[in-house]
């Protein structure tokens, strides 16, 4: 029994099919059932029922499935801990963000994190709503910087890392902009609005905010969003750091839009509280936690 063979049942377990196991661990789905198949026989299990068109566990399957599970997380953090012991750094960290986050205060502490560490492979994905913490969970990151949203947060430490207002904004020749304060409901579901979509799997809410009954465009990032709107194709709501400079050359406005339900988001720097976090991970857990003292989101007397 191997360390490879042990991950990719987990991996297939997790996932629920050999394929996307498969491009989760960047090998080919032949190898990752070879792997599988070969941990079945040294066991003497059939750890899979492979009748139906998902890869499920068997009985035996699920009961394995814990004590693996339990196993590769200590030998994880027992890792962690021998890099720690030896000084050395992992070789790579992955960091997940929420697509709403300010990047300057993170590049900063990443860019810091370079000089010092620079063997070190930095894995920065951009996941949307509950995206970067479902990428937490299911430990494709190391680390999260998100809102507590979806499933929530539990089995995590947070930190503080920032207060992202958001922000209902239209073209400033859009027929919203002259609506009226605030804008009439009929007239905000006469418009496209424009959201961002959810990317944890399964998410079947593409974004806070959303206004029921109306015309409704999605996007899956927040520059085509901000672009969509500032081609006066649609309204919506961003960070403010993200429209900061528009709102003062009055390429767009703000509205006044009662029903949204959420005029900000609290971010948090996010960690698993089982395993212990490597020596770049720790570090990148530390600085990132302090940048409540450099990360303004929200500048002092800006509009809403």
């Amino acid at each position: 029994m191997t360390y490879e063979q042990l991950s990719a049942f987990l991996r297939v377990a997790g996932e629920g099919s050999f394929t996307a196991a498969s491009a989760s661990l960047h090998k080919s789905q032949p190898a990752v059932s070879k792997l599988v198949r070969n941990l079945e026989q040294e066991l003497g299990l059939e750890l899979f029922d492979r009748s139906a068109y998902r890869a499920t566990l068997s009985d035996a399957g699920r009961a394995f499935f814990e004590r693996a599970a339990a196993l590769m997380e200590s030998t994880e953090a027992l890792r962690s801990f021998a890099f720690e012991l030896a000084g050395e750094a992992e070789p790579i960290v992955r960091l997940a963000v929420d697509a709403v986050a300010p990047l300057p205060p993170i590049l900063e502490v990443l860019r810091a994190a370079q000089l010092r560490f620079p063997a070190v492979r930095i894995e920065l994905r951009t996941e949307r709503l509950s995206g970067a913490l479902d990428a937490l969970r299911d430990e494709e990151a190391d680390l999260a910087i998100a809102a507590p949203l979806g499933r929530g947060a539990r089995g995590m430490e947070a930190r503080p890392f920032a207060r992202v207002r958001i922000v209902p904004v239209a073209r400033a020749d859009h027929p919203l902009a002259t609506g009226g304060v605030p804008i009439p409901r009929a007239l905000l579901r006469g418009h496209a609005q424009i959201v961002l979509r959810d990317s944890a799997e399964g998410g079947d809410s593409p974004s806070l905010n959303v206004l029921e009954g109306g015309l409704r465009w999605t996007v899956t990032d927040v520059a085509s969003k901000r672009d969509i709107i500032a081609a006066g194709m649609g309204w919506g709501g961003l960070p403010e750091h993200v429209v900061a400079d528009d709102l003062a050359a009055g390429r767009l406005v703000a509205l006044d839009v009662p029903e949204f339900d959420t005029d900000a988001m609290e971010l948090f720097v996010l960690s698993r509280r089982e395993g212990a976090r490597g020596v770049v991970a720790q570090e990148l857990w530390e600085e990132l936690g302090r940048a409540p003292l450099r990360a303004r989101a929200s500048p002092p007397g800006a509009s809403t």
